[in-house]
Parts: structure tokens; C-alpha cells; sequence
């Protein structure tokens, strides 16, 4: 078997959750994957495996595969340990006496000064599209991720990744998120990297500390507020989903 083949199934599988495409409680079908990404069932049921293996997806007899629906302790636990390790990376990474090259996390703070003034005109108070928002989270995740790989461990790298993979498929979303908002996070991104290259190690953990636990803080109160709209065995994602569908069909 490929290991190639499989990685590719696993790598559009995880963006596929980090996007949306893919929420708790979302059936992954190895047939579908299968046709979409062009390979044969069985790198397919491997990449399935190993993400069954890191707790991404569960797997029901009878049925398939299907993504974990996190309990709202498992969404907790998942920011703590995003708390605890990245932080501890980024004070690593500035106690550095010699570091790597942070160019690509500057690359991607460009971009997100990009974005910035692609909506100059938009009133700061305005909330902003879901499609900015989808950007946003790609920005953000490659900015964290270039800072986790320029720290050197690999494997809290693969931890926090995978901790990432569960809280996007609760689809909790902090909102109402503002254009002032969105602001003041690509500034916090660039205040940690300037500590960072300072070696102001102690600054640069503070830091990352309050920009993940604001993260963890909005999640919750919104999963919180999903839950309380949630219909018997809904998932907050089943409704977050269910609004989603709503608003889009109220705007056509």
C-alpha cells in the first residue's frame, strides 16, 4: 500500500474538517472520499484508521466512520492542551539562543495585513462574512503552525493539530466576530512573533497564553449557547449547522 496515497486521503480528510466541509456527527463514506480524492478504497480505510486511531473519528458498527461529536469536557480538555503545550512551545522557541527562521510565520502576518486592507471600507463594528472568516482560519492555523515547527518538536506539533481537528468540527465559532475584532487578533499574531524574536521568552508564553484562552473562553460560551438550542440528541454542531442552512436560505 502507498503510504503516499494515504497521507493524500488523510491530508484532504483533515482539511476537510478544518474547513467545515466535515463537523461532528458528519458520516465520512470511503466511497465518496474515494471519488473525490481519485485513489482506491484502501488508502482511503487507512487514513480513516489513523484518524480513528487519534480520536478524530469514530467509528459505529454497522454504519462507517463518523466524525467525534466532543462533549463539551472534551472541547475544554482540547483548549487546555493546546494552553499547556503551545504556550510552552513558544517560550521555547524565544529562549532560543539561535533560532530558525520565522519568515513564513511573517509570510502569513503579510497576508493577514492583506486582508485587512482588502475590507478597509467596511464599518469596524460590522461583523464579518462567514467567507472571511473561513480565511481567517486558515491564516490563523498556518501562523500558529509555523511558530509550533519553528519550535522543533514534532510531536506536540502533531498533539495540538490534532486537538485543532476536534474543536473545528464543533463548529463553535466564537461570535459575533467584528472587523475592530478581527483586528486586534491579527495584531495579538504579530505582537507574539516581535517577542519571540526578542527572546522574550517569558513575554512571548504570556502572551500566547491570553490569545488561546480568549479562543477557549468564546468557544465554550458559544457551544454553551448551542447546546441550549440543541433539539433531543442534537449536537451543538448539528446546530450551528442548522442555522447555517437558515440564514442561507433567508438570503436567497
Amino acid at each position: 500500500m502507498s503510504k503516499g496515497l494515504r497521507t493524500v486521503v488523510y491530508d484532504f480528510l483533515c482539511e476537510q474538517l478544518l474547513t467545515g466541509e466535515l463537523r461532528a456527527g458528519s458520516r465520512v463514506c470511503e466511497l465518496t472520499v474515494a471519488k473525490q480524492t481519485g485513489v482506491s478504497r484502501s488508502p482511503v480505510r487507512e487514513a480513516i484508521g489513523q484518524l480513528r486511531s487519534e480520536g478524530v473519528l469514530d467509528h459505529v458498527p454497522g454504519y462507517g466512520a463518523f466524525v467525534k461529536s466532543p462533549s463539551r469536557d472534551e472541547l475544554d480538555e482540547a483548549f487546555q492542551v493546546r494552553e499547556w503545550l503551545e504556550c510552552e512551545a513558544i517560550h521555547a522557541l524565544a529562549s532560543m539562543r539561535i533560532r530558525p527562521s520565522l519568515d513564513k510565520a511573517r509570510m502569513v502576518l503579510d497576508k493577514m495585513q492583506d486582508m485587512l486592507r482588502a475590507d478597509r471600507g467596511v464599518s469596524s463594528e460590522q461583523e464579518i462574512t462567514s467567507e472571511t472568516y473561513d480565511l481567517l482560519e486558515r491564516l490563523d492555523r498556518d501562523f500558529h503552525a509555523a511558530m509550533l515547527h519553528a519550535a522543533g518538536n514534532r510531536r506536540v506539533v502533531k498533539i495540538i493539530n490534532d486537538n485543532r481537528l476536534l474543536i473545528h468540527a464543533t463548529a463553535c465559532r466564537p461570535r459575533p466576530l467584528t472587523y475592530e475584532r478581527l483586528g486586534e487578533i491579527f495584531a495579538d499574531h504579530d505582537v507574539i512573533l516581535r517577542t519571540v524574536e526578542r527572546g522574550e521568552a517569558e513575554k512571548a508564553r504570556e502572551l500566547m497564553l491570553e490569545h488561546v484562552r480568549w479562543a477557549h473562553v468564546e468557544s465554550m460560551r458559544v457551544y454553551d449557547k448551542l447546546a441550549m438550542l440543541a433539539e433531543e440528541d442534537e449536537h451543538p454542531a448539528d446546530v450551528a449547522r442548522r442555522l447555517e442552512q437558515s440564514a442561507r436560505r433567508a438570503s436567497m
